[in-house]
This record gives C-alpha cells, sequence and structure tokens, in this order.
C-alpha cells in the first residue's frame, strides 16, 4: 500500500505542476523587411539561439515569443506595441533594431507600464525620461565621444568631414556627439554634408569632401549607403581614415559590396568576437558559428542578451508582475551576457565598448574602452 500511495503522490505532485505552469508571452519587434532588414535578420538569429536555450523558465513556465515585423517602419513600430501591449498582453517586449523606430514605440510602453527593452537603438532619447524603457547597448552620447577621441589622440586627424543621414536619428545624434566632443578637443569640422538612407550616388559630397581638405572622415550611417560611400570614396582617390558607428559594417552587405574598398574602417561597437569572453559568450559563438557558418554578428549577441535579461526579470518577479519586472530590468547589476559584463543604472547600461577595424574583408578587434 505504501507504493501505489508514493506513486499516488508523486503522479498528483507532477499533475499539480503541470497545471500550474503558465505560458508567458514575450514580445519581440523586428525589421524582418524593409531598408533595414538585414539588421532584423541578424537579431532574429540571436533570439531563435537563446530562445532555443531558454525555452521555458525555472519553474516550468513556457515561454512564448510574439515576434512582429514592423517592416523598417515608424508607424509600423507603434502599430506592433500597441497590439503586443492591448492585445497579446506580453510581460516584456524586445526591440526593436534603430533608434527612430524605438522612438515611436516609447510612449506606449510608458502609458502601459510595459517594460521595453531597446538592445542597440543608440539615440539618448530613446531611455531619456521614460520609466519603462532600458537599454542594453551605451548611447549616441558615449559613442560618438569614443570616436571623437579616436580621430584626435589615437589618429592626429584634426581636420574632420562628417557624412551623415539627416533624416536618421540615430545619425544625428552621434553627429552631434562626435562634433562636440572634437571640437572640445580642439579639432575643425571642414565640412558636413548629407548621406540620405535610400541615396545611390554620393560622389557629390565625396569630392566636396576632398576639396575641404579634410584627412578623416566620420561616417555615422547604416551599411548599405556606408558600403558604396566606401566603393565611390575609393573611385574618387580619397585615402583618410574613416571612423563609424555601429550600424556601418554591422551586416555583411558592407562587406560583400564595398570589398577591399572597406579595408582600414574602424567603428565604435559593443562587442568583438576576438576580446575576452564570458563563458555564455564562448558558447554562443560556437552554437551560432556551427549554425550559420559565419562570425557571429553584434546585433545577435545583444538581442539575445536582451532575452536573456528579460526571462531573469520574469523569473524573479512572474509573469504578471510588470511593475517588478522594470524595476529588475532597469536596475540588474553584473549582468553576464553574451556581448559582456554590464550593468544598468535607471534603464541606461554602463558597459565598455569596443573599437573594431576592417582588415582582409573581415571585422577585427582593434581595442576596449571602458566607460
Amino acid at each position: 500500500m505504501r507504493k501505489v500511495f508514493v506513486s499516488l503522490t508523486l503522479a498528483f505532485g507532477m499533475f499539480a505542476s503541470a497545471v500550474s505552469a503558465e505560458t508567458i508571452k514575450v514580445g519581440v519587434v523586428l525589421p524582418i523587411s524593409g531598408a533595414v532588414g538585414g539588421f532584423g535578420e541578424l537579431g532574429k538569429r540571436g533570439i531563435d539561439i537563446a530562445y532555443k536555450n531558454q525555452s521555458t523558465t525555472k519553474n516550468g513556465d513556457k515561454i512564448e515569443l510574439v515576434l512582429i515585423d514592423n517592416k523598417s517602419d515608424k508607424i509600423e513600430s507603434a502599430n506592433a506595441m500597441q497590439k503586443l501591449v492591448s492585445t497579446d498582453k506580453v510581460s516584456v517586449v524586445i526591440g526593436p533594431m534603430i533608434s527612430t523606430n524605438a522612438l515611436a514605440m516609447t510612449k506606449i510602453a510608458d502609458d502601459s507600464k510595459t517594460p521595453l527593452i531597446s538592445p542597440v537603438a543608440t539615440n539618448d532619447r530613446v531611455t531619456k525620461g521614460k520609466k519603462f524603457v532600458s537599454r542594453i547597448s551605451f548611447a549616441d552620447s558615449f559613442q560618438g565621444i569614443i570616436a571623437a577621441n579616436l580621430a584626435i589622440k589615437d589618429l592626429g586627424a584634426n581636420r574632420a568631414a562628417i557624412l551623415f543621414d539627416n533624416s536618421s536619428d540615430y545619425s544625428i545624434g552621434l553627429t552631434k556627439a562626435f562634433r562636440d566632443q572634437y571640437k572640445k578637443l580642439g579639432g575643425e569640422i571642414v565640412i558636413e554634408t548629407n548621406a540620405q538612407a535610400g541615396t545611390k550616388d554620393f560622389r557629390a559630397q565625396l569630392s566636396s569632401i576632398k576639396a575641404a581638405k579634410a584627412n578623416m572622415i566620420y561616417l555615422p550611417i547604416y551599411y548599405n549607403e556606408g558600403a558604396l560611400i566606401a566603393l565611390q570614396a575609393k573611385q574618387l582617390g580619397l585615402n583618410m581614415p574613416v571612423i563609424g558607428g555601429d550600424g556601418l559594417v554591422s551586416n555583411k552587405i558592407f562587406f560583400d559590396v564595398a570589398k577591399d574598398a572597406g579595408e582600414g574602417y574602424m567603428v565604435t561597437d559593443y562587442y568583438s568576437t576576438s576580446s575576452k569572453q564570458t563563458e555564455k559568450g564562448a558558447k554562443f559563438i560556437q552554437e551560432y558559428e556551427a549554425t550559420y557558418k559565419e562570425p557571429v554578428s553584434t546585433f545577435s549577441a545583444m538581442l539575445a542578451d536582451a532575452y536573456g535579461l528579460a526571462i531573469s526579470a520574469i523569473e524573479a518577479c512572474g509573469a504578471n508582475d510588470k511593475i517588478c519586472i522594470n524595476d529588475k530590468i532597469r536596475n540588474v547589476t553584473d549582468f553576464e551576457g553574451i556581448s559582456g559584463k554590464f550593468s544598468l543604472q535607471n534603464g541606461e547600461a554602463i558597459r565598455s565598448a569596443v573599437i573594431n577595424e576592417v582588415k582582409n574583408g573581415k571585422l577585427v578587434y582593434k581595442t576596449t574602452i571602458e566607460p
């Protein structure tokens, strides 16, 4: 009789556990299509690997990802956020990829008291004054300062040209931070000119840069236009250092199109597979390369870290306490992620940055900059 009783007890316990298990919804907004669809593809890879390795919480609750394609558009981003909080009733939202689209989602996050983790949207306004928006990348104000320091202190380039996209919050934010720090260090901005997304011919702008006798170019734009600029700059004989932000060489399209014209380009970034790795980072690199047969993208690592941080907060608070989840995310200390160890203070990341450089068609680690 005792064996029967024990068996019944175990069976009842397993049944009760199964009954009590919940399904937790996590929203993900990515540009699967549209102008920066390449970013979304890389971000989804990171989410896919992270979800494969953890699709339940520690207490057995099932995690359901609700993925929406924002089509690289800010209106679609706002609509996606509204659907996730109103219809899908998610516990947290991860995404999107770029600052302009993130800015379209932040008010909805605050109004609905739904935590929004921005993995790589770097414009300072994404988090400024927001109560339910956090960022695990550094902000443009930090990234632009690093680029200016690199130009003046390491390269000795004191006459800068800035080629930026005046329709992009990301590009505008980086430009301001770089400009202010560069001038503070005694550098001269000899020309600023526009490289709007969707443009194919930049020869006029590059000719003006050449005529202005700049000795370096700051290029805070994305990979599609960046690759074309690299090609056309080489054709015009512009031979000077180029520094960009995290979006410039973040997709293999840059390398496929620019080829050797991108050689020597330097970028501020969050992560490098060649820098010192955490235990999670080493495992992620191995799995990513085995799955996709190419080097790990920074964006993939950052999206995986956003997922890991979200699940960690949900496990600490439960799926329904979004106030607690938000607090855990916004004030996490020494979170050991794939991209490194970082902390957040009131939703703003405190983390190191790296300088990466294009060498022989690959992105190579150069140095680490501490905050």
